[in-house]
């Protein structure tokens, strides 16, 4: 394993997404276990290995602070917005509050990122304004029309899943906020960027990223973390 370059700067934070409703999951996913911790420790602990000694902003529902701040002692835990965009934003102005110029934003429903591909994300952003985690597509992907018929098959060698975490200067953030409405949903801060003629680096992911979106996906991990993945 090998830390990012950038664990023992100043200019780097990291802000964990985790304010979500979990309405798919249908309970607190954050809060369910793997193994002895919680799904949202075990998101910390991974990050942390990847960039040890970075700043760590937490942002969770408005009602679950106290409850966070006294498990996450060493994070700075804040409440989120009404959309997702809302709640990263919220964290990366604290975390340029905390001095960074440099953020990388991750899911909490990501608990087992692997910190080389954490490392290896941060390290790719360079001079650039962002740089993401993502996966190839695997599986043969298919079109269809809304009687979910098959209209037209996709080549999948150009496609990409995106992953976190999604790593950016602070700056450019700043600069795309002051020119796209703020009303628009996006559904991650790299389409933002994309929106505003930004660039984003695509760092294919070496290792399993699995989220957690429904109760199956927990099964899997806890799969996996028994196994030693």
């Amino acid at each position: 394993m090998t830390p990012s370059r950038h664990s023992d700067h100043g200019e780097l934070a990291i802000v964990i997404a985790a304010g979500g409703s979990s309405r798919r999951f249908g309970a607190d996913k954050l809060s369910a276990r793997i193994g002895d911790r919680t799904v949202l420790e075990t998101s910390v602990a991974s990050m942390r290995l990847g960039v040890p000694d970075a700043p760590l902003v937490v942002v969770v529902h408005e009602d679950l602070v106290d409850q966070w701040q006294a498990t996450l002692s060493s994070c700075e835990v804040i409440a989120g917005g009404p959309r997702r965009q809302d709640s990263v934003r919220l964290g990366i102005e604290k975390a340029a509050e905390l001095g960074a110029e440099i953020v990388a934003v991750h899911d909490g429903a990501r608990p087992l990122v692997h910190p080389n591909d954490v490392a290896r994300v941060i390290d790719a952003l360079g001079d650039g304004a962002a740089a993401i985690l993502c996966c190839g597509i695997s599986d043969t992907v298919k079109r269809v029309d809304g009687d979910n018929v098959i209209v037209e098959t996709i080549d999948r060698d150009s496609l990409r899943l995106a992953q976190t975490p999604q790593v950016f200067r602070i700056a450019a953030l700043k600069t795309v906020w002051k020119t796209q409405d703020p009303l628009n949903d996006f559904s991650d801060e790299a389409s933002m960027i994309e929106a505003g003629g930004g660039e984003v680096l695509c760092v294919m992911a070496e290792y399993p990223n699995p989220k957690l979106t429904t109760s199956g996906d927990l099964d899997l991990v806890r799969l996996m973390v028994g196994k030693g993945t």
